[in-house]
């Protein structure tokens, strides 16, 4: 058999990277000549498994509909300004979080780089494997509803969906005005991932006043028993924090 009819033959059998790894070493004699056959073959496997871990990765990205798709957690930015604990980071973006089934509250004010941040963080968990989804929260409560409301199973596909779904993340959580029925399609989707998975909520307020703005309910009570018992919460500082101040008095 060639070496042309081998490359074919690797790429019907979908081992593209593999191939072109071959075809790499075919093209360059000189820099090959000198390394055993194992030593080759483990470089074209190395490729291959290298390629499709990445495609991987890609995939989960882009699937996760994050807003910031290139936030890389390598380039969070630790000015001393922002308040961010290094360490506290550190234990987020190892995503031991997920694996536990605990969740984060990112707060800060507007323009503060919370949906930028989270989306550091949820490409943190898509290179490790983990399915990511993200949302707003009007987003999300309306897919919910709609679907609820459609009455031919849409809503118990969705929430199976979302129950394999390692990480959710919510931003813009409370920025509008929600209802009791908001609420309760929040703590039901709660109560659903409780076991399977983790949540990031995003929110311009201090998660010490979201009772009082959601309204003191036995709805918005359970939903913070659930999230609030078992969350990593990150401050995130900027010049003018007026909003996180206000929140605090509610």
């Amino acid at each position: 058999m060639s070496p042309e009819q081998t490359i074919e033959k690797m790429k019907k059998m979908h081992l593209s990277a593999m191939a072109d790894a071959y075809a790499r070493q075919l093209a360059d004699p000189a820099t090959f000549r000198d390394i055993c056959f194992d030593d080759r073959l483990g470089m074209m496997v190395d490729h291959e498994a290298d390629v499709r871990a990445t495609n991987k990765v890609n995939r989960l990205i882009n699937g996760s509909g994050m807003y910031f798709k290139s936030a890389c957690p390598e380039d969070i930015n630790y000015d001393p300004g922002r308040g961010l604990d290094r360490e506290q980071l550190a234990r987020i973006l190892d995503c031991s979080y997920i694996s536990r089934g605990q969740n984060v509250v990112l707060e800060g004010a507007s323009a503060s780089g919370k949906t930028w941040l989270s989306c550091s963080f949820g490409v943190a968990a898509c290179r490790r494997g983990y399915k990511v989804k993200y949302y707003k929260m009007r987003s999300l409560i309306d897919e919910l509803m709609v679907s609820r409301a459609a009455l031919d199973g849409s809503y118990q596909k969705l929430i199976d969906k979302l129950k394999k779904t390692h990480l959710v993340i919510i931003d813009d959580f409370l920025l509008h005005e929600v209802s009791a029925e908001d609420m309760g399609e929040l703590l039901e989707l709660v109560d659903a991932r409780l076991l399977t998975g983790s949540t990031i909520l995003c929110s311009q307020y201090q998660h010490d006043g979201w009772v009082k703005i959601m309204g003191r309910t036995p709805i918005s009570e359970a939903f913070m028993s659930r999230v609030k018992s078992s969350s990593h919460v990150i401050r995130v500082k900027t010049v003018d924090d007026l909003r996180m101040k206000n929140s605090a008095l509610l």
